[in-house]
């Protein structure tokens, strides 16, 4: 069983240990937009290593793809993946934006926050002192389990909406 969205692109080999990291992301949340430096860092890293997908809950238009990637200088080894049906936000429950989930194969072995740089809404500390992410990426590679697998991500609320059956989008 992968972790796939309906209708879309599966987002992790279904090879057992292969490495994925998936960021829910927001173009219009502020808190995801301070992260694509951290995020940028991090796909430069280990992104011959590991496999990285962005989804959108909100949607994501291919306009919107191409501007976001241009803006904040995305490399191509970040995919950008829309997810307004909630297929993979619900089944991985995820519940703000920026939220990570680090996998392998189909065992979620860390998500929430990217780091501790954010500690409530608005309110972010100078510098970071936790890389969350980084840890469960470099021990997932050494093969260790990772001590943390599950923080708070700080961020945008992902808004669930009801999709009725009568409407039809032109």
């Amino acid at each position: 069983m992968g972790i796939s969205s309906q209708g879309q692109q599966a987002i992790v080999s279904k090879k057992s240990g292969s490495l994925s990291v998936v960021f829910f992301m927001a173009v219009d949340c502020p808190i995801t937009q301070k992260y694509m430096n951290t995020i940028r860092e991090i796909l430069d890293r280990y992104g011959e290593k590991v496999q990285f997908v962005g989804y959108f809950p909100a949607g994501l238009s291919k306009n919107d793809a191409s501007t976001f990637r241009e803006e904040y200088k995305i490399p191509e080894n970040l995919k950008l993946l829309g997810d307004a049906n909630h297929a993979l936000t619900n089944k991985l429950n995820a519940k703000v934006t920026p939220e990570v989930f680090v996998l392998e194969g189909d065992a979620i072995v860390y998500h929430g926050a990217v780091d501790n740089w954010f500690y409530k809404l608005g309110r972010n500390r100078r510098a970071v002192t936790e890389h969350y992410l980084i840890n469960a990426i470099d021990n997932s590679l050494a093969g260790t389990k990772t001590k943390l697998s599950k923080t708070e991500a700080i961020g945008c609320f992902i808004q669930r909406t009801e999709v009725k059956e009568h409407q039809h989008h032109q």
